[in-house]
């Protein structure tokens, strides 16, 4: 039900958007003739002051309709009889209200409740990329790349596109010790590796307790209790779920020391880790993964008698047993199973489980050995003087990052299946509320500033019946001196763009649906 939260969201930014066009148009002298919230066809309408103000079928948008808007009316109130930059000023009018939402949001955030403490992690190193070569583990903490110290992945993705070509410094922090490394990003990287192939997460760095524990299960047996602290395991300071994830999984198949702390009484205890594997994510038919009778939810233990750990050790084998056929377990609805691969020839510069033909993703091992982990996120407070001014920072950075991510969809480096319309979006504050560690109320306010910018940003695209597709006319219109083309012409582009653009939202909710339906996730 967290999903449906989305829906006063999204009507609450297009109604600010909307606002700026309103306000804007009346500043200007123009009359408005109709403010809508979704696209027609009309549902419901109330005259009031001579405009419209109506409620409309499809819940993907708003509009604000002036006179004269896409035709030859050149009566007193209406667009056409403005110039240039009044109309500009107008089309400009409802992305700077969001921008201006999410500024105020942001400063907000900052000022309640202070800044998250995060850290960047390496969830996956791509076999036979430039991460690889320079060293670089999953589970390694990114603290600098160039000299800028790392906050969140936006700032790597950044920096990597400058450095695309040349060496680049990156510090890494890897069991309690400093890494120094260097790596060379690529300038056309395969699809989906990015420029130096590696995975990364950024984690809020928090208290981890645990939460319910399963009676019988090596966590009860081993003396853990509800609201227990982790503080470490195997010597390793817990900060973030992530790290206790990744400890685990390092000791799968023996006991774990973990030093937790219950009410001011710190202890050690030793927790037997099972051997978690690998679960199936997808198999492509016809692979070798697919031959292999492998099924999605499948959970992969052993390969040629030895245990599964990780990517790294799954990767490994299949690198080393090139040619062969390997007996491998996998546990299905809880029974295992013995299955047979025939390991294919794997090129230095593919994923191995790309050539096996699956997906994989590590099992929740706090849940394997029998608790939950619950974290409670930590805080920095900020002065009240830089409030403002780190509010307009984060607001420019998160802008920045948005651009960066519109241009990889439209040079194809990022992946299209990370389109989301409204369902999706409810998909996404769904997940996002039942997986941070931060207050609801951080999480719905950080959402909401997101999809505002990411309003701001897309209406401003170029493209036919957004504003940005109207401000293009304008600008050529300049450019021509003043000679505009026909209203009647750019009224049928907008038209034509228009109903583009509804077939394109139809097709991504469809998506949106097909992947709830199949059980697919944005936040692994």
């Amino acid at each position: 039900m967290n999903g449906l939260l989305i829906i006063p969201i999204l009507a609450f930014l297009i109604l600010i958007h909307e606002i700026g066009h309103f306000v804007s148009a009346r500043m200007v002298g123009v009359k408005v003739e109709e403010f809508g919230i979704g696209i027609p066809p009309r549902i419901k309408g109330w005259t009031r002051n001579g405009v419209i103000w109506s409620v409309n079928a499809i819940p993907f948008g708003g509009f604000v309709r002036v006179k004269g808007e896409d035709g030859a009316d050149m009566e007193p109130g209406s667009m056409n009889t403005k110039s240039p930059y009044q109309r500009a000023f107008f089309l400009g009018a409802g992305s700077f209200m969001n921008v201006v939402t999410a500024i105020v949001l942001m400063i907000f955030l900052i000022g309640v409740q202070g800044v998250p403490e995060e850290q960047v992690y390496f969830t996956e190193v791509v076999p036979g990329s430039p991460a690889e070569t320079a060293g670089w583990q999953t589970g390694d903490v990114v603290l600098s790349v160039e000299g800028e110290a790392i906050e969140d992945t936006s700032q790597i993705i950044r920096v990597t596109r400058d450095f695309a070509g040349s060496p680049m410094a990156v510090t890494l922090q890897r069991g309690g010790e400093t890494v120094q490394t260097s790596v060379t990003p690529r300038e056309d990287p395969p699809r989906g590796q990015g420029p130096t192939g590696v995975g990364l997460t950024t984690q809020t760095i928090s208290d981890v307790f645990v939460g319910e524990i399963v009676p019988g299960s090596a966590a009860a047996s081993a003396g853990l209790q509800t609201d227990d602290r982790i503080v470490s395991i195997d010597g390793i300071e817990v900060r973030d779920g992530f790290l206790v994830r990744t400890a685990l999984a390092d000791a799968q198949g023996r006991a774990a020391t973990m030093l937790v702390d219950g009410e001011g009484d710190t202890r050690t205890v030793q927790v037997s880790v099972p051997v978690a594997g690998l679960t199936i994510e997808d198999v492509l038919a016809g692979t070798p993964g697919g031959l292999a009778r492998w099924q999605p939810g499948d959970r992969l233990v052993t390969i040629g008698g030895q245990p599964i750990t990780g990517l790294d050790a799954l990767a490994e084998a299949l690198r080393g047993q090139q040619g062969a056929t390997l007996p491998v377990e996998v546990i299905r609805s809880g029974e295992t199973i013995g299955t047979t691969l025939v390991v294919p020839a794997i090129a230095a510069d593919v994923n191995p489980l790309t050539s096996v033909g699956i997906d994989v993703s590590l099992p929740a091992l706090p849940g394997l050995v029998g608790f939950d982990d619950r974290l409670v996120s930590r805080f920095d407070e900020v002065p009240l003087s830089q409030v403002l001014p780190l509010g307009f920072e984060q607001a420019w950075q998160t802008t920045q990052v948005m651009v960066a991510g519109i241009r990889d969809l439209f040079t194809g480096q990022a992946s299209l299946d990370q389109i989301a319309g409204p369902v999706g979006m409810g998909q996404i504050t769904s997940e996002a509320l039942e997986q941070s560690s931060q207050p609801d109320w951080y999480v719905l306010g950080t959402i909401m500033i997101l999809l505002s910018l990411n309003l701001a940003v897309l209406n401003l695209l170029p493209l036919p019946a957004l504003d940005g597709g109207r401000l293009l006319f304008v600008l050529v219109e300049i450019l021509r001196g003043g000679r505009r083309i026909s209203p009647e012409k750019e009224g049928l582009v907008h038209f034509v763009g228009l109903v583009t653009l509804l077939i394109v939202m139809f097709v991504v909710a469809f998506g949106d649906v097909d992947r709830i339906l199949d059980g697919d996730r944005f936040f692994q």
